[in-house]
């Protein structure tokens, strides 16, 4: 994704404080009450019913054989216990992955709830340590449990340390994508949908209480965004009203009650965060270096330390940029440099109302050509439609991909297009259709649909562990997104003003490499990068602006696309190695997708076996 929807990512390493000051018994309770209750749920009914929940959910898995066949198994049952989990602790992050049992129920934002939510994790991740300790499992049962305790790890980490109730504003505006993607998806009948969003949209003032009781000192960078976001949420309410009203024509009143409910909380909401919180968003925004090295560890499986990767970042930097100069030599010899040719190509863009259509037929023209070349298979159910980015995402999103969830029977993947917002000036309205040039939309198309995100990913919600349905690693997602942008150089698909622009969008990567650990654990300022983005890059600085904004969220995520590729390209020369004469781009292809949204590291001792 070049801008990725909303997430909770990490921040600050800082300790928290504690949450059951008031009785030093309650978590230790708590935790052995959780381990003490033991569920094999091997019977599947989680998925065939939905999510089936206990009062407090399962997190040990009985350790009743020890041979590898049982063990394989137990790890798909732990999964089974992570979804009943997940479902708990998240009614909103199960909806996304299509269990659809609590979607009448938004997550619990209070400190209490929050902690508790905490406290299952970690007594899930202790059982299934304890369980696996000396487990025998197959090359693929070794890739899920890792994944699977990765994922607790992770999240544990970052709720201890980022404190995201007191510091992340946006964080009461993510219901938004739960609802977003109830009304888009037809999962089920339209009426059910639709009670369960008004049940949804009556607990959003809530959600804006929580936020008022929590809130602390964000960074004020992460403030900017939550008003962004409750700023855009009264159209994107709005913009659901037709569809309620059709769904439930006989509950008009009360869902008008729930609309108005709730676009006024996040009225309110807004007011809140700038008369109240930004005065005293004085918060810092980096992750820090414990932090930043415990996600590349845990989420990307890699040893590279935060430096190895800025100066791999670094060198590839330099690299595209001589590449860059090439191309640009042959659009336009008597140019002075590649920062001048691009600027002249990106004026050569659609117009406003002709965006949309203008990516339909680039992810077109990229599908039929990938079939023409039969370089990548298709998997069953391709769907794919190009629509209008949710208000309540543009701040951060120029285009992106929203991936059907794992457990829906509905395939249909969306690509997300930011409009240009007429409201702006007319020089800022440019800008943006400056940064959807053709050669930018082209190389989007590539990246966020055929041979990239759409196609990965659906191959990805096919795979048979319930693992890899559900956990998505960037490193292995974005890196092969842009892999795929790079593969479609070597197959012939750009002309010289789309290959340069492409390769602009690779120097972007190169670039969050560096900026990523420079903002998180070299010191880097805001402004310091958007510089980077604006007068090295040379992206329009409302974009480089957005870009930045995204980084401060998400440490670790921007570097995932370069260092992901490059991993992804050195598995295939070792498999081209290893094939010989029989090596074809469609074998290998088929090889990692058919995997899932794996980490490189990861899948290579599978498809190589550990290095000895």
């Amino acid at each position: 994704m070049k801008q990725p929807p909303s997430f909770s990512p990490p921040s600050s390493p800082t300790k928290p404080p504690c949450r059951f000051a008031s009785d030093g018994h309650s978590v230790t309770r708590l935790v052995a009450a959780a381990l003490a209750f033991v569920c094999a749920c091997a019977d599947g009914s989680v998925l065939s019913r939905g999510a089936r929940l206990p009062k407090e959910p399962a997190t040990s898995v009985s350790a009743d054989s020890s041979n590898a066949s049982s063990d394989d198994v137990a790890v798909q049952t732990a999964a089974r216990l992570y979804l009943d989990l997940v479902t708990l602790n998240s009614p909103e992050l199960a909806t996304s992955f299509g269990l659809h049992a609590r979607d009448a129920e938004l997550d619990d934002r209070t400190t209490t709830g929050h902690e508790a939510a905490t406290v299952r994790e970690e007594a899930m991740l202790t059982s299934l340590k304890v369980r696996f300790k000396s487990a025998r499992l197959s090359p693929a049962g070794q890739t899920d449990l890792a994944m699977l305790l990765g994922a607790l790890e992770v999240s544990i980490q970052t709720k201890r340390t980022q404190r995201p109730l007191e510091r992340q504003p946006d964080l009461y505006t993510s219901p938004l994508n739960a609802l977003f993607s109830m009304t888009a998806r037809d999962y089920a009948e339209g009426s059910v949908r639709a009670k369960n969003v008004v049940a949804r949209l009556e607990k959003v003032p809530r959600i804006v209480a929580a936020a008022k009781a929590n809130l602390l000192h964000p960074p004020r960078i992460w403030t900017e965004i939550g008003i962004d976001r409750a700023s855009s949420a009264t159209s994107f309410l709005e913009s659901q009203r037709a569809f309620l009203h059709s769904a439930l024509p006989s509950e008009r009143t009360r869902t008008d009650l729930a609309l108005h409910g709730a676009e006024a909380a996040y009225v309110e909401y807004k007011t809140f965060l700038e008369n109240e919180v930004l005065p005293r968003s004085t918060g810092r925004f980096e992750a820090g270096r414990e932090l930043f090295c415990f996600l590349l560890k845990n989420d990307y499986f890699l040893d590279e330390t935060p430096e190895e990767l800025r100066a791999m970042g670094a060198k590839l930097v330099a690299e595209t940029n001589a590449q860059m100069t090439e191309v640009a030599k042959r659009v336009d010899p008597n140019a002075k440099g590649w920062p001048e040719v691009v600027a002249k190509l990106k004026g050569h863009h659609p117009t406003a109302s002709g965006l949309l259509d203008a990516y339909r037929d680039e992810v077109q023209r990229a599908r039929l050509f990938l079939g023409q070349k039969n370089v990548v298979a298709f998997p069953p159910g391709d769907d794919l439609e190009v629509v209008d980015t949710p208000p309540f995402m543009r701040s951060t999103v120029t285009a992106a991909y929203d991936q059907p969830p794992a457990f829906d029977a509905v395939t249909k993947g969306f690509f997300f297009v930011t409009p240009v917002d007429a409201s702006l000036p007319a020089a800022k309205q440019e800008e943006m259709l400056r940064e959807n040039d053709h050669g930018d939309l082209v190389d989007t198309a590539v990246h966020e649909a055929y041979p990239g995100h759409h196609l990965q990913l659906s191959f990805a919600r096919r795979h048979p562990s319930l693992v890899r349905k559900v956990l998505d690693h960037a490193i292995f997602s974005e890196g092969w997104a842009l892999y795929a942008e790079e593969l479609m150089a070597e197959l012939g698909y750009y002309t010289d003003e789309e290959r340069l622009l492409q390769l602009e969008w690779t120097l972007v990567r190169a670039a969050r490499v560096v900026i990523d650990v420079g903002l998180h654990v070299g010191g880097m300022t805001f402004e310091q990068a958007v510089a980077m983005l604006t007068d090295d890059v040379h992206l329009e600085r409302q974009l480089a602006i957005s870009e930045v904004k995204r980084y401060t969220l998400t440490p670790t995520q921007p570097l995932a696309y370069l260092t992901g590729r490059q991993m992804i390209f050195a598995m295939r020369e070792r498999y081209r190695k290893r094939e010989g004469a029989t090596f074809s781009l469609k074998g290998f292809h088929t090889e990692v997708l058919t995997r899932g949204t794996v980490p490189p590291s990861l899948m290579a001792k599978e498809i190589f076996g550990a290095v000895r």
